[in-house]
């Protein structure tokens, strides 16, 4: 070993200048102990017990990559110089994402590299005769290996930062999405709520001073209870007590509509302790704001909301004889609500429809079944 130390270096190798006469029988030897050498590899990496030789796909990653570490070693021989294929390039992204995605650890993958090379090294040492002429091939096959490993690590190294860094702008993406949800659906109906009985306020403090005084106090009740929901939001956006009675609360929003010129009714059947507080409370932000765009944009002469307990799934839908509208023309919302009702019911397992034509008003449907959910 210690001529092969002072080969790389001091000798002529330890750069990537030609190196002059190739031995064929060297590559001939290194290709007659490639199953050899993968096989050593495999089971040293399962003697430390890595997570790559748990993973069947890792450990096929990884092996894939060793054969064609082995190719590289077999063209720096043939050509006298260092070479690395762009081969790599490809199965060594394909790692670096695989292992980010897997969560195995960078040092992991140092320490497969490390093991990987060991078993070349150590199988060539223990048959190569120790002439100077197998020292000097030796010596360019450890460079040529030494090469093309470290090329791959940082191929895969960049890969598995990209992974990551994906990630964490998804989850920012989903993040910002959720935030926009809960405003629009918790906030944005209270301040709805309270600018509407300020206008009735107006409308009837001349003439009707107690109806007026009553819009006051429903006003009053709305911004404490959007004061309420803003203490929840910024309380890691997760509400600081679940819905107790779907019924109930729907009934109460219905109650701060105050819309006499449509006739709204509800009906709700079946055990709400079949759905979980989870399921109650985003079933009524979706029936909620589904009630709220039939009134805000439909024009309507009357609404029906109904909601079907069942043991094992929740059925709801939302019916008004309103305007309607065109599916696929933009909707007769903002955009934010009909978007924050799909995604509240993915978020418990559900599913929401939405079918409208225009001059035949809406039908909004939601599905949740409770299968797998918990409270």
């Amino acid at each position: 070993m210690e001529a092969l130390v002072r080969f790389l270096s001091e000798g002529p190798l330890a750069g990537d200048g030609e190196l002059g006469p190739q031995v064929p029988d060297f590559e001939a030897f290194l290709e007659a102990h490639r199953s050899e050498i993968l096989e050593a590899y495999a089971r040293n990496l399962a003697a430390l017990d890595s997570p790559i030789s748990r993973d069947p796909t890792a450990l096929r990653q990884a092996l894939a990559n060793a054969e064609q570490i082995l190719d590289d070693v077999a063209e720096t021989l043939r050509s006298g110089s260092i070479r690395v294929g762009d081969s790599h390039k490809i199965i060594a992204w394909e790692v670096g994402a695989t292992r980010a995605a897997s969560g195995v650890h960078p040092d992991e993958s140092l320490r497969a590299a490390s093991v990987w090379f060991q078993a070349v090294v150590t199988c060539l040492l223990e048959r190569m005769p120790g002439d100077a002429e197998s020292m000097r091939l030796l010596t360019l096959v450890v460079l040529g290996l030494e090469r093309s490993i470290t090329t791959r690590i940082r191929e895969s190294s960049a890969s598995y930062s990209s992974f990551l860094l994906d990630k964490v702008h998804e989850a920012q993406v989903e993040e910002r999405r959720r935030i926009a949800r809960e405003l629009h659906d918790r906030l944005g109906h209270g301040l709805s709520v309270a600018h509407r009985q300020l206008e009735l306020y107006d409308l009837h403090r001349a003439n009707k001073p107690a109806t007026a005084t009553a819009k006051v106090e429903t006003a009053q009740q709305a911004i404490l209870e959007t004061m309420q929901n803003l203490r929840a939001v910024t309380s890691e956006l997760h509400p600081q007590e679940p819905l107790n009675s779907l019924e109930k609360a729907l009934l109460y929003y219905l109650e701060t509509v105050d819309m006499d010129e449509v006739d709204i009714r509800l009906r709700v059947s079946g055990d709400e302790t079949w759905a979980s507080p989870t399921v109650r409370d985003e079933s009524f932000l979706i029936l909620r704001e589904a009630a709220r765009n039939a009134l805000s944009h439909g024009n309507p002469s009357k609404v029906l909301i109904r909601v079907d307990f069942a043991p094992h799934e929740l059925r709801a839908s939302v019916d008004d004889d309103g305007l309607g509208f065109t599916e696929g023309g933009g909707g007769r919302s903002d955009g934010v609500g009909l978007l924050s009702m799909q995604e509240r019911a993915a978020i418990i397992g559900g599913t929401t429809t939405i079918t409208s034509r225009p001059g035949h008003g809406t039908h909004v449907e939601l599905y949740v079944p409770f299968s797998g959910l918990t409270a």
